[in-house]
């Protein structure tokens, strides 16, 4: 009779011995980041409440894209433009122990270049006539950006985010990528080439 008595008081304890282990929390305390104040390695900070980024068309590899506008491409100089009949239209002169210029030329008041020494390092875009990866243009909106683009990384704005935002495309090693510059809304700049080049925020000062 005792030991019938007691298995209740035991089945009680085996439960409460065998109850859930505690929980970790600290893999759920996720920090909010700050601004990004500057570009460094790409890296995936897409916030949940933006659309996600689908595959890439075909035949759009970043690293085939990142060369050219029409006839400006990286790596040319100004006078191998003027050659080409591409005429300049105006060119800055550069800041005092810097190699950094920027250019412009005839007939493309939405295009400017930055130059390091004689070469054309990056391509600064700021009008809807000329499309980039995806066909993406200034103007579009920035969920269909980024559906066209692919494997994007989204980054708030350094000046305008978290309503703003940098979408970024570089392949990790890369000599060459791109920053498309949102208001949250729509693509407001883009600008490619170099990579060390193209993540200059303010850029040549």
């Amino acid at each position: 009779m005792r030991l019938i008595r007691a298995l209740p008081l035991l089945a009680l304890a085996s439960l409460v011995a065998c109850g859930e282990p505690p929980r970790d929390n600290a893999a759920n305390d996720v920090a909010d980041g700050p601004v990004v104040e500057e570009i460094g390695p790409v890296r995936n900070a897409l916030d949940e409440d933006l659309p996600r980024a689908e595959a890439p068309p075909e035949g759009l590899a970043a690293s085939d894209t990142f060369d050219r506008l029409g006839r400006i491409r990286i790596g040319a100089t100004l006078a191998d433009l003027g050659r080409e009949g591409v005429a300049v239209a105006g060119h800055d002169d550069p800041m005092e122990g810097s190699t950094c210029t920027y250019a412009t030329f005839q007939g493309l008041p939405d295009v400017s270049v930055m130059l390091d020494g004689e070469r054309i390092v990056r391509i600064d875009v700021s009008g809807p006539q000329h499309a980039t990866l995806g066909g993406v243009k200034v103007g579009m909106a920035e969920s269909e950006a980024i559906r066209r683009l692919g494997r994007v990384d989204v980054r708030p704005h350094p000046y305008t985010g978290p309503q703003g935002h940098y979408l970024l495309i570089h392949e990790e090693g890369a000599p060459r990528g791109l920053i498309l510059e949102t208001d949250g809304k729509t693509v407001q700049t883009y600008r490619f080439g170099q990579w060390e080049q193209v993540q200059w925020i303010e850029g040549c000062a």
